[in-house]
């Protein structure tokens, strides 16, 4: 500890100032004048990073001095038509020094170009993905983009970069607390938000119980998070979208990168296959934390075992000028035990082909199929009753969109088809010595299909909008058997009257409209107000009996007793930048209604359960709230100041007592956590160095307490209160990093420390009730899951990709 203070302060002192010419124009030429040619030729290329070869997107080209409209793509490829003969290019970037180039044009032609960054004597940089006031601009409102370096400079628990965790830190997006998997997007449940890997469903996306992501951040490239309002293509869940893009590997040189850190060992590899044509990138991580749990004075937490590892493999093959196809697999796994008392165990493969096409100067066509794999488990390792339960979902994929556009109007239609098919749920024992008899329960099967079409129109200046429109339907798939209940009284098991056998074809069938509208108006060139409305069907559920996901959660289909849900969606906002952008100011309100939403009744049945209709109570949720921030994009200090008013609640609907919660009246979510604020604090320090700071307080969430207990023939009896009554204490955390960039390696090292929970705070995970000693009465126990300062060092060396400089 004391190490890492004196390490921060003689950095804290270091600067260094940079100076760059601008280059002279580069000149090409290609083809010959002469004969009959054709109006228009096409320019095209790939701009890269010339440090670390990566590609560049949002690179402005501007034709004999006006800029038209066209930017590079996240591959760092870009397509210009140009009429015939001479033309002045330059290629701009915010954080790059410009490149000039004069191009004569009498064929088609190609130009590969690097940049560098520009290097500024008092100001830092953040390398912008897209035009500085992208958040004043975009017609959609309650929309995020992270990207890999942005993430970077965020202190995370144990060192690792993590797209959740730094989502967390923004305005609008929570958890239920440490040692839960998931987020929760402006009081949607967790279920509710729709995962993507390039537009690839994952059904599973934790490692560690929830406190690290299983995309690793070394071959992802960029996150964009859509809060509220989807766009058209999107579909199949109720609440938000996160679209994770992950990056190609270099088509230049071979090259790689070599990590080790206190939770895990990391390698990344990539390179050309062939080389301006085709490429290839791995990533994996494997953990490394067992040596932290032995360090525990607790018996049962140096008893625990805790492994995770995931892997990624993407090929890029560019087919032709404007035609280009991607394979990607991402296959992730984890092992946890605690002690002899439980354990989970899971693994998910998601495997994917895109192709993205260019049929024209305004025509372009996208499509993917996928097939994913997600297997869990949760065991009981000890005694006669020793066993395992295992269950999951495997699904296929596939999706095709046609675009027109031009510089002011955009138009998208498209065909998606998801076919689920439930794992059957399996009861087995763990060790030979259990006397557990197996047990095999078969699971649903469904098909979901959506047709879309989307308009994006800047029909002025200063308004333009996004509209669309999503058609979807769902079917649940025989075979299979459906319980029949008797009409007078509620869904329960003691009420099955008889069954009904169905084989392959319809059993159930859902379908809806949904609408999509969001609007921008411009108030002045740096100030916009927004507005947007989205209805959302989701045909598929978390199940769970705990207050917090697990990632041994049941994934429920859709069926003729568990209908869909369906969430309407508004927000309106207010968004305004500096002259310059270097700062960002926003207010963004929001309100959402849910229909059939799924919740468990008091101890309920939920794993083994081939009716679990008769354990689950429908009703409907509400959430509402605003957000602001304040966010400093620009110099050698930046960061951002984040609040969120937010509440989430649910009413059951049930007509019935046995299907009603408190009474059918409304009560909070198992997530509502009413404030929350975020503080980040980023300041590059001079030559290589970064420091970061990050302060998270937010409310406690709702649990249920025990008002009273009684005795009866020496037995505690607990009385409870109603659902979610009280709350346990506040969340506060301090988490600093510094980072420190070519060590001992010109070509590319980094030596990272950082503090997760600097002040050792032992924030409550839950608080449970238990007999104190001899007393008869039950008394509350805090239980906090990181109760101390964990401190770590991460250190990553690249290698390969051209000569040292």
């Amino acid at each position: 500890m004391r190490f890492f203070l004196i390490f921060i302060l003689l950095f804290l002192s270091s600067v260094q100032v940079f100076s760059q010419a601008v280059p002279d124009s580069l000149r090409f030429n290609f083809g010959k004048q002469g004969g009959q040619q054709p109006s228009t030729y096409v320019l095209t290329g790939k701009i890269m990073d010339k440090d670390s070869g990566e590609p560049i997107e949002g690179v402005g080209l501007h034709v004999d001095g006006f800029y038209g409209g066209v930017n590079t793509d996240r591959f760092g490829t870009y397509y210009l038509t140009l009429t015939p003969g001479f033309h002045r290019v330059t290629f701009r970037h915010l954080a790059k020094v410009p490149v000039f180039t004069e191009v004569t044009l009498y064929d088609n032609g190609v130009v590969n170009l690097e940049m560098v960054d520009k290097n500024y004597e008092l100001d830092g940089v953040v390398v912008l993905s897209e035009e500085p006031d992208r958040n004043v601009r975009n017609p959609i409102t309650g929309i995020t983009k992270l990207t890999t370096r942005e993430l970077q400079a965020i202190p995370a628990f144990l060192g690792e970069a993590d797209i959740f965790k730094g989502l967390q830190l923004l305005p609008g997006v929570s958890s239920v607390g440490e040692g839960t998997s998931g987020i929760n997007v402006r009081g949607a449940k967790t279920d509710q938000n729709l995962l993507l890997m390039d537009e690839a469903i994952v059904l599973s996306s934790n490692h560690a119980l929830g406190f690290l992501s299983a995309f690793n951040t070394d071959v992802t490239e960029t996150f964009t998070l859509y809060k509220g309002n989807l766009p058209a293509s999107f579909g199949g869940r109720a609440g938000s979208a996160l679209n994770i893009q992950m990056r190609p590997g270099s088509d230049e040189d071979w090259k790689g990168q070599i990590g080790l850190g206190t939770s895990n060992g990391k390698l990344v590899l990539e390179g050309p296959i062939k080389k301006e044509k085709a490429s290839l990138i791995f990533g994996g991580r494997i953990s490394n934390a067992n040596w932290l749990l032995g360090q525990a004075r607790d018996f049962d937490i140096k008893n625990s075992k805790l492994n995770f590892y995931d892997g990624y493999f993407g090929v890029a093959w560019n087919i032709s000028p404007g035609h280009d196809i991607e394979a990607r697999t991402l296959l992730t796994g984890d092992y946890f035990k605690f002690s002899n008392e439980f354990g989970y165990d899971w693994s998910n493969r998601v495997s994917s082909l895109n192709y993205r096409g260019i049929l024209g100067e305004n025509w372009s066509i996208r499509g993917i199929f996928a097939d994913g794999d997600f297997t869990n488990s949760f065991f009981d390792p000890e005694g006669l009753d020793a066993a395992e339960v295992r269950n999951g979902m495997r699904y296929q994929q596939g999706k095709v969109t046609l675009t027109w556009a031009n510089q002011n109007l955009a138009l998208s239609s498209g065909l998606e088809g998801v076919a689920y098919s439930g794992k059957d749920e399996e009861l087995r024992p763990f060790s030979s010595d259990s006397n557990i008899n197996p047990e095999k329960i078969g699971k649903e099967q469904g098909l979901e299909l959506g047709v879309f079409t989307s308009l994006e129109w800047d029909f002025s200046e200063k308004t333009g909008l996004v509209a669309g429109l999503r058609y979807s339907n769902y079917r649940q798939l025989g075979p299979d058997t459906v319980y029949l209940y008797n009409e007078i009284g509620p869904i329960s098991e003691d009420r099955i009257i008889g069954e009904e056998v169905f084989g392959k074809g319809t059993i159930q069938s859902y379908s809806g409209f949904e609408p999509r509208l969001s609007v921008r108006h411009n108030l002045a060139n740096n100030t916009s107000v927004k507005g947007s409305y989205a209805r959302l069907y989701q045909y598929i559920q978390s199940v769970s009996n705990t207050f917090g996901p697990t990632p041994i959660d049941l994934w429920q289909l859709s069926t003729r007793y568990i209908p869909p849900q369906q969430s309407d969606n508004f927000s309106l906002g207010f968004f305004r930048n500096s002259i310059e952008n270097k700062w960002e100011f926003s207010v963004d309100g929001f309100f959402r209604t849910t229909q059939n939403q799924v919740e468990y009744r008091d101890f309920a049945q939920v794993f083994l359960n081939n009716h679990l209709e008769t354990e689950v109570v429908l009703g409907e949720g509400k959430a509402y709230g605003v957000e602001f921030l304040i966010k400093k994009n620009l110099g050698v200090v930046t960061g951002w100041i984040a609040y969120t008013y937010s509440r989430s609640f649910f009413r059951s609907s049930g007509q019935f007592e046995e299907t009603q919660i408190n009474r059918g009246e409304w009560f909070p979510s198992n997530y509502d956590k009413p404030h929350e604020v975020n503080f980040i604090f980023s300041r590059k320090m001079y030559p290589r160095g970064l420091f970061n700071l990050s302060v998270n307080y937010a409310t406690g969430r709702p649990v249920s307490a025990v008002n009273a207990s009684y005795v009866i023939n020496s037995l505690v009896i607990p009385e409870y209160s109603d659902r979610n009554q009280y709350r346990i204490p506040d969340y506060f955390r301090v988490d600093v990093s510094y980072t420190l960039e070519k060590v001992f390696s010109k070509k590319g090292d980094s030596l990272n420390f950082s503090i997760y929970n600097l002040l050792g705070r032992r924030n409550a995970y839950s608080v449970f009730w238990q007999k104190d000693g001899d007393s008869r009465q039950l008394r509350p126990y805090r239980l906090a899951i990181l109760g101390s300062i964990f401190p770590s060092i991460t250190y990553s060396i690249q290698f390969g990709g051209g000569e040292d400089e």
